[in-house]
């Protein structure tokens, strides 16, 4: 099976990927809109949900260069088109991974506010999407690190390799 050039990290890695550029395009956050102009009556009311693409700035942009990359590794490997690399690969994809798991935590933990006028504010509201973005992006740091492991590689070796760190 061809399927079979491909490590057990690469396949979980991948079909993480696959599922955060699915996940990328529903809902992450609902919009809750407070009225603050009289704060003894307060008011809320909810809108339409925003998406990773519409919701953060530059977040989306480091999570598809961590897909891409994820995949670009699994395409390379499943074609037998990578050879010795003076980089482990698989490394820099469970590196782009974590950076992927931290930056989705930050935006749960503190979700965007989209607009604040003088008396309202829209804020953003976390929606189970993300969670599941989260489970995958955890899932492309998990299969970059396993392949990794797999191949013998570690962070510390790539360090090594590009002369970061004293001997």
């Amino acid at each position: 099976m061809a399927l079979g050039r491909l490590s057990k990290g690469e396949r979980v890695a991948g079909i993480s990927a696959v599922l955060l550029v699915f996940l990328m395009f529903l809902h992450w956050f609902g919009v809750k809109a407070t009225n603050t102009s009289n704060l003894l009556f307060a008011t809320e009311a909810g809108g339409p949900g925003k998406n990773a693409w519409n919701a953060l700035d530059y977040i989306p942009i480091v999570l598809l260069i961590a897909i891409l990359a994820t995949l670009s590794v699994a395409a390379l490997r499943f074609t037998n088109a990578l050879r010795e690399e003076s980089v482990p690969v698989n490394v820099v994809v469970a590196i782009l991974g974590f950076a992927s798991v931290l930056l989705i935590l930050y935006r749960i933990v503190d979700p965007p506010v989209f607009l604040v006028e003088r008396t309202v504010t829209y804020e953003g509201t976390v929606q189970f999407p993300i969670f599941l973005a989260l489970v995958a992006a955890c899932g492309i740091a998990y299969g970059g690190f396993l392949a990794a492991r797999e191949e013998g590689a570690s962070i510390a070796a790539l360090a090594r390799r590009l002369g970061t760190t004293s001997n």
